[in-house]
């Protein structure tokens, strides 16, 4: 796939979708991934911990299903803290190829780790994280959970209203509402 051809857009996409490890899309075309940001409330949950852990301390209200996936987007992105302090993240990028023969780009990164929550910052160590491509218009180049980088990331997050957002060193904004599970 030659970057340099997709739209803004689609490399916005690919960026985000693999906020957690891949690199090599140009971060000047990102402007952010999120939705419109909520009315300013006076009901963000604290940082202080509410559940203490092995791995480090993750505040009850952040345990669960977090979802950020935009209306007509081709990326979805997802996350599950546990009240042990561990993550599972997953990160999907599709678009067509080929809307006539039913093809579709593929572009999956996963990842599982440790949390541990500092404050309002926020950091993944991954254990264990894999990358899957699937290129339709270039199969000799795709990969099936090909091994990513296990590099700690860090995030600064706030939570209020049920809008869950983490903000990476870059400054790229990721926002997430909870998913029931």
């Amino acid at each position: 796939m030659n970057l340099r051809a997709l739209s803004c857009g689609v490399r916005k996409a690919l960026l985000v979708s693999l906020t957690l490890g891949v690199t090599g899309v140009s971060a000047a075309c990102v402007a952010a991934h999120d939705e419109p940001s909520p009315a300013p409330s006076n009901q963000t949950v604290s940082a202080v911990p509410a559940t203490t852990t092995a791995a480090g301390i993750v505040p009850t209200e952040m345990v669960g299903a977090w979802e950020s996936a935009q209306p007509g987007s081709n990326t979805t992105l997802a996350y599950r803290f546990t009240a042990d302090g561990r993550y599972a993240h997953a990160g999907v990028l599709t678009y067509p190829v080929s809307p006539v023969a039913n093809e579709y780009y593929l572009l999956k990164r996963t990842s599982t780790g440790a949390v541990e929550v500092d404050g309002r910052t926020l950091t993944l160590r991954p254990s264990s994280a894999t990358t899957t491509r699937k290129d339709p218009a270039h199969p000799g180049d795709d990969y099936t959970e090909r091994p990513a980088s296990l590099a700690p990331r860090r995030f600064v997050w706030s939570l209020a209203d049920g809008v869950f957002t983490l903000t990476d060193e870059d400054g790229l904004r990721f926002v997430f509402r909870r998913v029931d599970s």
